[in-house]
């Protein structure tokens, strides 16, 4: 058993190493970037004047506020959808399945495409959304359609697809963690009382998980909140978020207004997490 306490000099020293890389890699971007925002100039120095004329600018245009009620609103709805598929896919694996063996192959098919790179698995989905995609051809097989749907590529539904496709394994993975520690003999326990399968899930498995299903969305929210490779490639020109604008910026060089907007997606994505936190303890994962 190990003799260092929580608070003794030693533990701080340890922690030192950590802490300069965490003030170097993430604080001082992080200050530096709320600090240029306020830059009335676009100009790079370090003697510009600050003002919160990038700011008014931001909010005095409407096409800027809608394009981060978009972002939000986009990242609400994949949040939505993965927390379903995500808990279904969990359960299933973890509950239904008994044979460890075929647990471990079912959670490796959902891992192993995500060993390639996500810039390969975006431009995948093309051939798959387009006119003569994959979904285009199997509705005409099946007779559900006439003709080709173009509303798959370059559209809000293709991007919808293509990202639930990409973070329903970060809503399954935690749910699943859960799960395997939600211990059986509770729900055996409740059922020997008259419980319904239905009010056992309610009242015992999914209580249980909602750590899980919070550290996933929690992980959900922030990658589609950052993700602009998914619009650029499957949404094309049409559509955008906030981390796409803030390329935009960035290669036009307006620094400044660039690192309003980056200020903006960190703000949102803080009040995001808070939210999710505050409805639970996520102290319990891991807890059996």
């Amino acid at each position: 058993m190990s003799t260092l306490r929580a608070r003794s000099p030693v533990s701080y020293l340890l922690a030192v190493p950590a802490a300069l890389w965490m003030l170097a890699a993430l604080v001082v971007p992080t200050v530096f970037i709320v600090w240029v925002s306020f830059w009335a100039t676009r100009t790079f120095s370090l003697s510009s004047p600050l003002a919160l004329i990038n700011y008014a600018k931001f909010f005095s245009r409407s096409a800027y506020v809608q394009l981060l009620v978009d972002t939000v609103q986009q990242s609400l709805l994949l949040m939505a959808i993965t927390l379903v598929l995500g808990y279904c896919i969990a359960y299933f694996i973890v509950v239904k399945v008994r044979r460890p063996q075929v647990q471990l192959g079912l959670f490796l098919l959902l891992v192993v495409p995500f060993w390639t790179s996500a810039l390969i698995r975006t431009i995948a989905w093309i051939p798959f959304l387009g006119v003569t995609g994959v979904i285009n051809q199997a509705l005409l097989s099946l007779g559900v359609v006439d003709q080709p749907v173009s509303a798959f590529l370059y559209s809000r539904t293709g991007i919808t697809l293509a990202q639930v496709s990409f973070y329903t394994l970060l809503a399954t993975g935690p749910v699943a963690y859960t799960l395997r520690n939600v211990p059986p003999s509770l729900g055996e326990a409740a059922q020997c009382l008259k419980a319904t399968p239905l009010h056992v899930f309610w009242r015992i498995t999914f209580p249980l998980s909602l750590p899980g299903v919070v550290i996933g969305q929690i992980l959900v929210f922030l990658n589609v909140m950052a993700d602009f490779a998914t619009a650029s490639a499957i949404g094309g020109n049409k559509y955008a978020f906030l981390g796409n604008l803030v390329i935009l910026l960035y290669d036009s060089g307006q620094l400044p207004f660039a690192s309003v907007i980056a200020v903006l997606l960190m703000l949102c994505m803080l009040v995001g997490v808070a939210v999710l936190l505050k409805m639970v303890d996520i102290r319990r994962l891991g807890v059996a």
